[in-house]
């Protein structure tokens, strides 16, 4: 027996071994287009239009990805991570998710809810003292809230607290999640909690409570109880080291049409020491990495053999809590609605999806929608600021449906 004949067993274990490795990283399997009810012919035109955006200049890179019946069956990545380094989008690339982090702090809260660590009509000060004093903006002047902020004020953005962007994180960068929320309360409300709705940063706050009621940090919560049992090894707030190469750099588009880097590999703040926890957006990702959170959703709860959280919390989450609230911006009403940490559809059209399909975006250039009566999940990442302006998550959104071929 020859020494290639003699080592061959341990060559075919190796070569097990090393493809189970990589298939748990997946976990998701791919599929033809066809074999799941999805024309290729069409998801070619969607191939079309997306190359045409980065064709025109209108985003540096899109990545798109579509899941039905728990198999991809369609994952394409447009343009580049770079453009002054000339580095093609790659599948493996780390994306800013921004706003949907919301919805992953939302879920950690409400498994700390499963727990029977808190109620949702539980006021906030039970647990953070401090939100026994807020004060309210009314006619121009400051008065004592006359309701208690509730939690879930701060998961349907009740509260009366206002967005903050960028710019505004930009002042409380070193700040922790106590800190910050001490910060924050002293600011008057916009409006007495639980009379409106209007989006805010109330989920940083809902961190916080993370970890109060777990005593843990939010990152550490996170990893232990969400990222690592279903393998989303590419998500986090502080990018270690040994992955910056990965990260897509993102852009904002000038005046002049010409895109401009906002933030890189060489100064990104996500790159070096990050002292706030952003439960509202400061979270990155991979494209891979949200699918897996998608499909725990999508599966009740569940992925990967672990179980997160159970169908009647989803379903809770999944009610429009923002029913009888007044709105600052109509962007809700019959067909629409929010439910604790998503945008949810309350009927089926040909806009929107099908009913009950839910989902969120950020404002980086992300987007997810899961739709549970097509048992499909899209989900689309750029990084850029323009998405809103070209519309991008309603073309996107008609491209994906159209690609149902039954």
């Amino acid at each position: 027996m020859n020494k290639t004949s003699a080592f061959k067993p341990f060559y075919l274990l190796f070569y097990f071994l090393i493809t189970l490795s990589l298939s748990a990283q997946n976990n998701l399997e791919k599929a033809s287009p066809e074999s799941q009810g999805l024309s290729s012919e069409k998801l070619n035109d969607l191939n079309s239009i997306m190359h045409s955006y980065v064709d025109n200049n209108d985003f540096s890179a899109i990545q798109t990805a579509i899941v039905k019946n728990g198999k991809i069956v369609h994952f394409d990545s447009y343009g580049y991570s770079d453009i002054s380094e000339n580095d093609k989008l790659d599948r493996n690339d780390i994306f800013r998710i921004a706003s949907m982090t919301k919805p992953i702090v939302s879920i950690g809260l409400m498994m700390l809810y499963e727990e029977g660590k808190f109620q949702l009509d539980d006021p906030v000060y039970k647990y953070i003292p401090e939100f026994k004093n807020l004060t309210v903006k009314k006619r121009k002047k400051t008065k004592p809230v006359k309701n208690d902020v509730k939690i879930i004020d701060l998961l349907r953005h009740s509260a009366g607290f206002n967005f903050k962007g960028p710019e505004d994180y930009r002042k409380v960068i070193d700040m922790d999640l106590e800190q910050y929320t001490q910060e924050a309360i002293k600011t008057p409300l916009l409006y007495e909690p639980g009379s409106q709705w209007r989006y805010s940063s109330s989920t940083d706050i809902c961190g916080y409570l993370i970890e109060i009621l777990s005593g843990m940090k939010l990152d550490t919560f996170l990893k232990t109880r969400l990222f690592d049992p279903i393998g989303m090894n590419d998500t986090f707030f502080e990018l270690p080291k040994d992955k910056i190469q990965r990260l897509t750099t993102l852009y904002i588009k000038e005046n002049d049409g010409e895109l401009l880097s906002f933030d890189n590999k060489s100064n990104s703040p996500f790159a070096k020491k990050v002292i706030l926890l952003n439960g509202s957006g400061g979270l990155l990702s991979t494209t891979d990495d949200y699918l897996k959170f998608c499909q725990m959703l999508l599966n009740n709860g569940t992925f990967n053999g672990q179980k997160l959280i159970t169908r009647k919390t989803l379903e809770l989450m999944k009610e429009d809590h923002a029913l009888g609230l007044k709105y600052k911006k109509l962007i809700f009403g019959k067909k629409k609605g929010f439910g604790l940490g998503f945008e949810v559809i309350k009927e089926s059209n040909t806009k929107f999806g099908s009913k009950g399909t839910f989902g969120w975006g950020g404002m980086f250039g992300t987007y997810f929608r899961i739709d549970p009566v097509e048992n499909m999940i899209f989900i689309y990442m750029t990084q850029s600021f323009e998405t809103y302006k070209l519309k991008l998550s309603n073309t996107y959104r008609e491209l994906v449906y159209k690609s149902l071929s039954n």
